[in-house]
């Protein structure tokens, strides 16, 4: 875990031997010290566990209140005494182990493999045939892509 960020910094992936409830607590500890009440950090990871822990790599972030505060002003009358503000914000990573994944996957017609990616499989699709057009699976990963977008869309009209 990165504490402060200036101008940049390099990660070493984590280990994947870690379970998702054994990550939380520090995750949580994080959110408290940004200023939340620990019920509220607490109810906040719980409510983000089948969304945010998904498959794939993210990068999670609290944002810097002095940064919330420029772009976002909050005004309250009458002022209240204290007002705490937390942002967290969430950046899917695509790294080089999921674009071969994927790949694989799609190349197999191994569906199970591709829905662990859910909302997330267009996107890391798309971004794989921007780097690399006219690599030897752009056509079955194009397929995929086909196959995901119809698939989206046949959910969202039985809505």
């Amino acid at each position: 875990m990165v504490r402060s960020l200036r101008q940049g910094v390099l990660i070493d992936p984590p280990a994947l031997d870690a379970s998702l409830d054994s990550l939380l607590p520090e995750f949580e500890a994080t959110l408290i010290s940004a200023g939340l009440y620990a019920d509220e950090a607490h109810a906040m990871l719980e409510s983000w566990k089948d969304s945010w822990f998904e498959e794939g790599a993210r990068l999670i972030y609290v944002v810097p209140r002095t940064f919330v505060d420029g772009i976002l002003p909050l005004t309250i009358q009458p002022a209240p005494s204290n007002i705490q503000r937390v942002f967290v914000g969430r950046m899917e990573l695509l790294t080089p182990a999921t674009e071969k994944a994927i790949e694989t996957a799609a190349a197999t017609h191994d569906q199970a493999t591709l829905a662990k990616y859910g909302r997330f499989l267009a996107p890391m699709i798309e971004a794989i045939l921007r780097k690399s057009p006219e690599s030897r699976r752009a056509k079955e990963l194009g397929e995929t892509l086909i196959d995901t977008y119809n698939s989206y869309i046949a959910q969202n009209q039985l809505r």
